[in-house]
């Protein structure tokens, strides 16, 4: 793969990643019409996939070139568990600090995943 194409493709990921943050934190904001609590909840659980994509993003994008095929492939693999275990840690962090919201969490969280899926729908990125 040549350098550009993954410098375009790593400033696509960037840009998604940054449509998301924004786009759930206004979807947070919308817990304050009941209280800061369900806003904390709902966005703890979006943080769980956005922390664990941001981390996904980095790990892939660090190795690259055809040199570095397996390198690649090993980091994707790597990066897609971890990425797992960040969001399923922050998701028992979150349940464990915030008693009685758990419902908001889930919601913060599929709302984060269906941003993750329907941003590089909604935005065109080339």
């Amino acid at each position: 793969m040549s350098q550009s194409l993954i410098k375009r493709g790593f400033q696509q990921a960037k840009q998604l990643l940054i449509i998301q943050f924004v786009l759930l934190i206004a979807i947070a904001s919308f817990g304050l019409i009941k209280n800061f609590q369900v806003t904390v909840a709902l966005l703890s659980g979006e943080m769980a996939v956005f922390l664990a994509n941001l981390y996904f993003v980095f790990k892939v994008f660090a190795k690259s070139g055809a040199q570095a095929n397996k390198q690649v492939v090993k980091a994707f693999y790597l990066g897609e568990t971890v990425k797992i275990v960040i969001s399923v840690g922050l998701l028992i962090v979150a349940f464990m600090l915030l008693p009685g919201t758990e419902l908001f969490v889930l919601v913060g969280y599929i709302a984060a995943l269906l941003m993750q899926w329907l941003t590089p729908v909604i935005v065109k990125t080339h």
